[in-house]
């Protein structure tokens, strides 16, 4: 070993053993904006299939959407004489639900743009989910009616007295959980697809949102009520396990609940406030892992099988990834008006969202990868290192000036 390589190997050493600062930052470019489409008029749902290859989006254009990952160029467009206001997609993409504000929900095959068969319900239908295999489908109706279908149509419909606002299905599709609200009061409820009678419900103040475990195991549901309640505002999360109404436990928050998330396995909660705020849990415990400040209303939140990547549009225009187990945002995005909807692939790979100007953008979700992340460390000897997570060491002398970073 020559002399200069001594001294630099003991300059390393050295500025190793008085490192003063310590920070995580981004090394490559985040994420990738693979398309975006322009619909004719406000798109007010979108969904990804869990394999981020089939894209379907509706809105107020009284369009149905269906797209591949590669073009923005849609595979067809169904023309309906109603303003349609959800979807779903099953987990291959090859199956697709819609719902409109005339109560029509459609089912399609993704070989072609004729339904396969149409349902007329009494009101908007505001929910919709699609078990894994897209045998079995759910929707939520302001009729105050659950229904169950499969591929052939209807199975059972249950009434209540409230407005059907969320809806959630086992990868199997056997157990359902579901949300209903009238005023400022709410039920969040689990059936199994074999009967229309609630397996439990649980009273709680306007539910706006519930998740349920790939397995069904576990459920959980965003509650509450706003500032423009007679009452006080307040908010509640509340987990469950199947088998009982009664929550494992419940977090108070000082606002509604806007939305809710579980990982595949049950583990990992994430959840989002009216009072911009975003919540993320694991399951053995009700005090937060992490609590993020958000600079708006979040419209929308998603989250990957895995709990891992979690992204939120908010009502100022910005579409938000964050990478949980890091507690970082990885990137941001300002579309061109308010989010209205996301989604994101099971691996967290591909993004889908809309905004009120009629876009719709897929986004590769690249941030996190291990090719994007390293850890800068500045010592007193003022060298600066960076190490990449590909397991290279870039040596830099730090000048006087400071050193800013920024997502």
């Amino acid at each position: 070993m020559n002399l200069s390589k001594k001294k630099s190997k003991f300059v390393l050493i050295i500025s190793l053993s008085l490192l003063n600062s310590i920070m995580i930052i981004q090394t490559g470019k985040c994420y990738e904006m693979i398309w975006n489409f322009q619909a004719g008029d406000w798109i007010r749902d979108v969904s990804i299939s869990d394999d981020g290859t089939t894209i379907s989006a509706v809105g107020y254009d009284q369009k149905v959407y269906l797209f591949n990952n590669e073009t923005s160029t849609p595979i067809w467009a169904y023309q309906s004489n109603d303003s349609l206001s959800s979807v779903s997609v099953s987990s291959n993409g090859e199956y697709i639900i819609t719902g409109s504000s005339s109560g029509y929900i459609r089912f399609f095959i993704k070989s072609s743009s004729i339904p396969l068969w149409i349902y007329k319900t009494g009101a908007t239908v505001k929910a919709l989910a699609i078990n894994t295999a897209g045998s079995y489908m759910v929707a939520g109706s302001n009729d105050n009616r659950l229904y169950l279908f499969d591929r052939n149509g209807l199975i059972w419909s249950y009434h209540t007295g409230d407005s059907f606002v969320s809806v959630a299905t086992s990868s199997n599709g056997e157990l359902i959980a579901a949300a209903s609200s009238s005023g400022d009061l709410g039920k969040a409820y689990l059936f199994n697809k074999s009967s229309s009678a609630p397996l439990w419900n649980f009273g709680i103040r306007y539910v706006f949102s519930v998740a349920i475990s790939s397995q069904g195991e576990y459920i959980v549901s965003g509650s509450g009520r706003g500032s423009y309640w007679e009452d006080p505002p307040e908010g509640v999360i509340a987990v469950f396990h199947k088998s009982s109404s009664t929550p494992l436990w419940t977090y108070n928050t000082s606002i509604y609940i806007k939305s809710v998330a579980i990982s595949s396995n049950g583990q990992l909660i994430a959840a989002s406030s009216a009072d911009n705020k975003f919540y993320f849990f694991d399951r053995q415990s009700s005090t937060p892992t992490w609590i993020r400040g958000l600079q708006d209303f979040p419209e929308d939140l998603v989250m990957s099988h895995d709990g891992k990547f979690v992204v939120i549009g908010l009502k100022s225009n910005d579409l938000l990834s964050f990478d949980t187990s890091l507690k970082s945002l990885m990137w941001g995005l300002v579309l061109q008006s308010s989010v209205e909807s996301v989604d994101i692939s099971s691996d967290g790979g591909y993004v889908v969202a809309s905004d009120h100007s009629g876009n719709i953008f897929l986004i590769a979700n690249t941030g996190g990868t291990t090719h994007n992340l390293g850890i800068l460390f500045i010592s007193i000897t003022g060298i600066v290192m960076i190490l990449i997570t590909t397991g290279f060491v870039i040596l830099l002398k730090r000048k006087k000036s400071k050193i800013n970073s920024k997502v």
